[in-house]
């Protein structure tokens, strides 16, 4: 837990601040006791106002002002001074959804100028919580109160808003952010503190995940003696086609291992049986694209590569070749292509 300078009630704001984490659950839930918001697709910010002047700590505490200019005028945006923000810089799509590669985009500079990096992926500051006011640190106060309070000193703009809320309502309004192909809600304990590097119960987030059958069409080793395999490589069929849809290493038992690693070994081929041949890092053996298996994840990258995949087990009653991209919810191309093979 990290949280420097400054003493409390002395007026002056600390030097930094480790933001409060969230643990993550699987199911939405209906509480009186929790606000329930928006997860918002982007990157932690904490907002330091002191004097006018505008400081942006990123989540590894360090000073990332520079980055983004149109935030500059935030100062003017809030009524008071010495204050404290917590929230999350987004980049809007054309659906004024929140999107994380748009805002990659904008991290990732290279040699663009900012100011045409500003024109095409604009910034928005989204706060969600107020941790000190006027030199005074609000940490220990509730939520309900910070964020009462965090609304009225707050003057909305295209650039700056306070993060909207809704009480009790959490399944209903977890569903509706599924409905527009958001990326889930967090649920905050009307009464709970602000503790500072803490991933805590009182803060909880909810992802949207989908399920769908790929091909396992390879297997990555990491080299490490005791691991029988790293990563499946997973494809599915497009125009009798087997495109490659990303890996997954997560979710396997051991004797999920010991069972899929049985299988693979029976399979191999000297070629790669994808359209394109993968970017992994690792050793791999390549497979004739026979197994399935059902993963679940989060979304898929604008490329077509899977985000936030996890393994929940095999489909030894599906055929490989009944796996087609058309069945992929989220999967950006879907719309371009026709089953095969």
């Amino acid at each position: 837990m990290k949280f420097e300078a400054g003493t409390k009630g002395s007026g002056a704001l600390p030097t930094v601040i480790e933001p409060m984490l969230a643990a993550l659950v699987r199911e939405p839930f209906d509480s009186p006791n929790h606000v329930f918001e928006l997860k918002w697709d982007g990157v932690r910010a904490l907002a330091y106002i002191d004097g006018g002047q505008v400081r942006l700590q990123g989540r590894n505490l360090q000073n990332i002002t520079p980055q983004y200019p149109e935030l500059h005028g935030l100062a003017q945006q809030v009524r008071g001074d010495k204050i404290v923000l917590d929230g999350e810089l987004v980049c809007l799509d054309e659906r004024g959804h929140p999107s994380l590669q748009r805002l990659q985009c904008r991290m990732q500079r290279k040699s663009t100028s900012i100011d045409r990096l500003m024109r095409s992926f604009p910034v928005h500051y989204i706060a969600f919580d107020l941790l000190f006011l006027e030199g005074h640190p609000l940490m220990e106060q509730p939520l309900w109160k910070r964020k009462n309070l965090l609304h009225a000193i707050l003057k909305p703009s295209e650039a700056v808003q306070a993060c909207e809320f809704i009480e009790a309502d959490g399944k209903a309004f977890f569903q509706a952010t599924c409905e527009h192909g958001l990326e889930g809600i967090m649920a905050k304990e009307k009464g709970s503190p602000y503790i500072p590097g803490r991933r805590s119960s009182s803060w909880l987030k909810i992802k949207r995940m989908r399920d769908c059958d790929f091909v396992v069409g390879g297997y990555s080793f990491g080299g490490r003696r005791k691991e029988l395999f790293s990563s499946l490589l997973l494809g599915l069929y497009d125009r009798g086609e087997l495109i490659y849809m990303g890996h997954v290493g997560t979710g396997f038992s051991d004797s999920d291992l010991k069972r899929v690693y049985s299988l693979l070994q029976q399979l191999h081929i000297p070629a790669c049986p994808f359209r394109d041949v993968p970017r992994v890092q690792k050793f791999i053996y390549w497979c004739r694209p026979e197994v399935v298996c059902q993963v679940r994840y989060g979304e898929f990258t604008p490329d077509g590569k899977l985000r936030y995949p996890v393994f929940l087990g095999l489909r030894e009653d599906k055929l490989a070749k009944d796996c087609v991209v058309t069945d992929a919810p989220g999967w950006p191309r879907a719309r371009e292509s026709a089953p095969g093979p």
